[in-house]
């Protein structure tokens, strides 16, 4: 049977020994972002498990993996960072998967999905953040601050998604069919 997100988590937070743990936790409290964790929920965390707990109900269990690397990098764990993306299968920005084909009925056309489609409307553009861990703390930050989704999607496809080109772009559209599949598939439809 497959691990769950909360197994794996337990399993990198078993990893990282007391030390770790501690800066680990320390770094959690630290962060700015919301969600934010509150030093009086750190303080009842007694081991992995706790820790695993509480990052699945702070973050959901989708968004703890990318926090959890998040402060893993930030502490310096970058080995246990990139276990856990790859025991979870979060997608990373080193571009080892191979490019998606582009999307739609008939003969592919020359212009990228993300391209021909940039104009639609995205309202879960958190989400899709989320998932991409293509963009540094800050950057994320300052897109998930932005008032509208609107402004959201055009600081993201403006900033790390044009510098990245097509591998960025087939990444969002991976993003995106995840996590608005419905708009995907309309938009392929037409």
């Amino acid at each position: 049977m497959a691990k769950t997100i909360k197994e794996h988590l337990q399993d990198i937070f078993d990893d990282l020994g007391e030390g770790n743990q501690k800066r680990f936790k320390s770094k959690l409290c630290d962060r700015k972002t919301e969600p934010r964790v509150r030093r009086a929920a750190i303080e009842k965390v007694r081991d992995s498990l706790d820790l695993a707990d509480l990052m699945v109900n702070t973050f959901t269990t989708a968004g703890s993996v990318p926090v959890t690397i998040e402060i893993l990098q930030a502490i310096g764990c970058n080995e246990q960072a990139v276990e856990l993306k790859e025991n979870t299968g979060q997608f990373s920005f080193d571009f080892q998967a191979p490019l998606l084909p582009l999307p739609g009925p008939g003969a592919p056309s020359k212009e990228h999905f993300i391209d021909r489609n940039r104009a639609k409307p995205v309202y879960n553009v958190d989400a899709i953040l989320d998932q991409l861990l293509v963009i540094t703390e800050e950057v994320y930050s300052n897109i998930r601050a932005e008032k509208t989704p609107q402004i959201k999607m055009r600081e993201l496809l403006m900033g790390p998604m044009k510098s990245a080109g097509t591998k960025g772009k087939d990444a969002l559209y991976k993003a995106l069919k995840d996590t608005e599949s419905c708009l995907i598939e309309d938009l392929e439809c037409h």
